[in-house]
């Protein structure tokens, strides 16, 4: 029975191997025959227009591809002078598309101004219309896009899913017509080996899943007190001139509005200073006209002649 027990374990063994490496080249669908893991941008890499419009067939050129595992991604900057206002618009942008924000964060800048950035999921079929409405809200700096097909190593990991279940099944089946101890725990091993390998695969699925059923946009609020150009054509000097000095200006203008905000929070040292400094000046005046005195020549007195008596 033992002799009988190890032959099914080489059998089952070999069997997983036939299984593992025939199932990379079945089961594959209509995008077989394609270029995996690639990646196509639908946006320029330089800051476009803000009334640029995100065209998802520029990523998946191919109609057939629309059927393949795919992974879409985006990275989209935003400004805008009333920050309420577009954050709460996004939100509500992405609830009507049966969104959910992944994660999101908000800080303050030293200029006053407040920045956010966010990571959103949505579904895939929504992902071009999403990112067009975003760029209607709030004023487009920067937006670039990826696609990832995911075919091939998503139905590879599928394939050696199945396999491991089907040796489970028989390593079970074993377990159940083995009477020796020993055969007991080598087959209780393999079995413990093989429920871990399915338990790993099913979680590489499901990740898989969550990214292709849902696009992931990757965008950043900011607020300023006036919208940045985007410009196709390259600034003349007299334009890059007169940028300059109205970017030094407004440099200038926080500075100062800083400093005065900064001195304004430290109002009593700066009393104290003061008062320390006019105490300072007042002590060496006093020191000084003291010296000044003491090194004064004193007036000689006029000498007492006696008169001589008549």
């Amino acid at each position: 029975m033992r002799r009988q027990i190890s032959i099914l374990l080489a059998a089952l063994l070999l069997l997983t191997l036939l299984v593992g490496c025939g199932g990379s080249g079945s089961a594959k669908p209509a995008a077989t025959g394609y270029a995996y893991d690639t990646d196509a941008s639908t946006a320029p890499e330089a800051p476009m227009e803000q009334d640029s419009k995100f065209n998802i067939t520029a990523v998946v050129a191919d109609d057939a591809l629309r059927d393949a595992k795919m992974i879409y991604r985006a990275n989209i900057d935003l400004q805008t002078t009333d920050y309420e206002t577009s954050e709460a618009a996004i939100s509500n942008l992405v609830r009507s598309f049966g969104g959910y924000f992944e994660s999101r964060s908000l800080s303050n800048r030293s200029s006053g101004y407040r920045y956010s950035d966010c990571t959103v999921r949505v579904p895939a079929e929504s992902f071009e219309n999403f990112c067009n409405q975003v760029g209607e809200l709030c004023h487009v700096v920067y937006m670039s896009s990826s696609a990832e097909n995911i075919t091939k190593v998503y139905y590879d990991t599928d394939s050696r899913l199945k396999t491991a279940q089907i040796k489970l099944e028989r390593l079970q089946n074993l377990l159940a017509k083995a009477d020796n101890m020993a055969d007991i725990i080598t087959i209780e091993s393999a079995i413990s080996e093989t429920e871990y390998e399915i338990e790993a695969l099913s979680g590489t699925l499901r990740h898989y899943d969550a990214l292709v059923d849902y696009a992931t946009i990757y965008m950043t609020l900011s607020e300023t007190y006036k919208l940045s150009e985007n410009s196709a054509a390259p600034l003349t000097f007299g334009q890059r001139v007169s940028r300059a000095l109205s970017n030094g200006l407004h440099d200038a203008g926080v500075f100062f509005e800083d400093l005065i905000v900064g001195l304004a929070g430290m109002w009593v040292f700066v009393l104290v200073a003061a008062v320390l400094v006019v105490l300072l000046i007042r002590a060496v005046r006093k020191r000084v006209l003291r010296k000044k005195k003491k090194d004064e020549p004193s007036s000689p007195e006029s000498p007492n002649h006696d008169q001589p008596q008549k």
